[in-house]
């Protein structure tokens, strides 16, 4: 199989050591759970040391078998990273009910990303009400970026029962949030679905294009979002109505 060109990037690779990777192989090697899951980590995302050395190479096979020790042991963190691969397919062929068994497994010890993680696998199965059920499970334990699907689920309906009160209620929530429990992706995805709302005037009354173009440049704050963009190549950009 071959490999994730996103996980072969250095930039994101886990940085340690290599007397911590030593200490860690020990560990593992002698039925350390937490270890176990950290060396899986490693190959799946790499490895490297502050020279950008690499100490473990991006490899799924070896993550999965990693994963699978440590979640033998009871360790929810591997339980839901064995989840996310399997259901992925990226390590092997996609494994929904070996996904399904470890995501319910690391739900069980409080694991809200693995409850996110249950969702988006319900709705790749078509089954829209189940995956909403998980997605508001997430958001209960914790998961404020969750808030994103549930508020989409409203938005089309999806699972549940179209809201757009609800729908936006969940996007403002999320923009509220603390930059330290969520994603900043999270967030630009909420502020550019605020924005379609206010555009449309769906939920209340429209806003002003200027107040709609503000979100959609906080949206694209770092020209990385092209739905985002898109609109604004439309409505015009802040730079350029005032230059």
């Amino acid at each position: 199989m071959s490999p994730n060109p996103s996980r072969m990037d250095s930039s994101h690779s886990h940085v340690i050591t290599k007397r911590k990777w030593r200490a860690l192989l020990s560990l593992a090697q002698s039925g350390n759970a937490e270890a176990q899951w950290e060396i899986g980590y490693c190959h799946e995302f790499g490895a490297v040391d502050k020279s950008v050395t690499v100490l473990a190479s991006v490899d799924l096979l070896e993550a999965k078998r990693w994963y699978e020790r440590s979640a033998a042991l009871g360790y929810s963190a591997a339980q839901g990273a064995l989840s996310t691969l399997l259901s992925s397919g990226e390590a092997t062929s996609r494994d929904y009910a070996g996904a399904i068994y470890w995501a319910k497994k690391a739900i069980a010890q409080g694991d809200a990303s693995a409850a996110h993680n249950l969702g988006t696998i319900y709705r790749d199965q078509k089954k829209p009400a189940m995956a909403f059920r998980c997605y508001q499970r997430a958001v209960s334990m914790g998961a404020n970026d969750s808030l994103l699907q549930v508020g989409l689920c409203y938005l089309f309906g999806f699972g549940t029962k179209q809201n757009f009160a609800e729908a936006q209620r969940c996007l403002e929530q999320l923009i509220a949030s603390g930059a330290a429990t969520i994603c900043q992706r999270s967030k630009e995805d909420a502020l550019y679905w605020m924005a379609i709302l206010s555009l449309v005037g769906i939920g209340g009354k429209k806003k002003s294009i200027g107040h709609v173009r503000h979100m959609l440049e906080s949206a694209n704050a770092d020209d990385d979002h092209e739905q985002a963009n898109e609109i604004l190549n439309i409505l015009g950009k802040s730079k350029y109505l005032s230059a």
